[in-house]
């Protein structure tokens, strides 16, 4: 089962997406309304708990790989468990089905205001902990395990990083430290990419957004043009393309984040660059706020 989650700020946006798509049927949650209208008017209330929080709207889409299949009744049980585990206990949501393609899947539509005290439900380690919560829902009932596409492009933290993130995690939870547990700095450069490129830009694009948050990038090409890959430097350790994942090569950049390349236009805007790294520039700074 692969598990995909994104925030935003209109409920009746999403709702109308969800509602209007062929094949669609809302067949769960913890609400009354029984259309898109009634139940944004409905989500109403938790955003008057908070009205001041921008991002309120947590979407989630659960897959299952094709050929398999569930009920209705099955899907919103784990669409249940999985929401609470997430951390989503006392916050509104909806369950959708869509039929529309090979694969089976539903989607939650969820305020993160709490509606017991208004407040934002944490959402720190969240892919992590989705990940972990997915796996024990194919466990239990008997799935196909799946690793999603954003798994297969990254190179996943090592067993110890996972287990110490977790301890530390608990650890903070609990009041027995103070601060949070921190990322490996290869994980938190990982997000730092992601960010970098959220609305696929040109690779020069790219790299200044990147030198502006201090990653040192380097690149070269053969006598024949041909890429030699691509490396990061960052926090004094060094990654090359590869080793991030597949997505952080050259040609993966390209071909899995959509990153716009032209040889004839952009090498030597790129040989610049990094000849001469940028310092300044407005355009890309807004691109990468990491509060938005």
């Amino acid at each position: 089962m692969i598990g995909n989650q994104t925030k935003g700020k209109s409920f009746r946006g999403l709702l109308d997406y969800l509602e209007n798509k062929e094949q669609s049927s809302l067949i769960g949650g913890n609400m009354f309304g029984t259309n898109a209208r009634e139940l944004a008017r409905e989500f109403r209330l938790s955003r008057q708990l908070n009205p001041e929080a921008l991002k309120v709207v947590h979407h989630v889409s659960l897959s299952l790989s094709p050929g398999e299949q569930l009920d209705n009744d099955t899907w919103c049980e784990i669409a249940e468990k999985y929401i609470e585990e997430m951390g989503y206990t006392a916050n509104q949501y909806a369950i959708y089905r869509h039929s529309d393609r090979n694969h089976d899947h539903i989607h939650i539509c969820a305020s993160r205001i709490s509606l017991d005290d208004g407040k934002i439900t944490r959402d720190s380690w969240e892919y992590v902990r989705s990940e972990k919560i997915i796996r024990q829902l194919e466990l239990e009932y008997g799935l196909q395990q799946t690793k999603s596409s954003k798994e297969k492009l990254n190179r996943a933290p090592s067993y110890g990083q996972q287990q110490r993130i977790e301890r530390e995690q608990l650890e903070y939870e609990h009041g027995l430290r103070n601060t949070p547990p921190q990322q490996s700095i290869k994980t938190q450069l990982i997000e730092l990419i992601d960010r970098a490129i959220v609305d696929k830009p040109t690779m020069p694009q790219l790299v200044e957004r990147l030198q502006l948050q201090g990653v040192e990038v380097r690149h070269g090409l053969t006598r024949n043009g041909k890429s030699k890959g691509i490396s990061y430097s960052w926090n004094d350790q060094k990654f090359s393309g590869t080793s991030l994942g597949p997505a952080y090569t050259f040609p993966g950049l390209q071909k899995h984040k959509f990153i716009d390349y032209q040889p004839q236009r952009d090498d030597e805007l790129i040989e610049n660059l990094l000849k001469n790294p940028k310092e300044q520039a407005v355009e890309s700074q807004r691109f990468l706020n990491f509060n938005s």
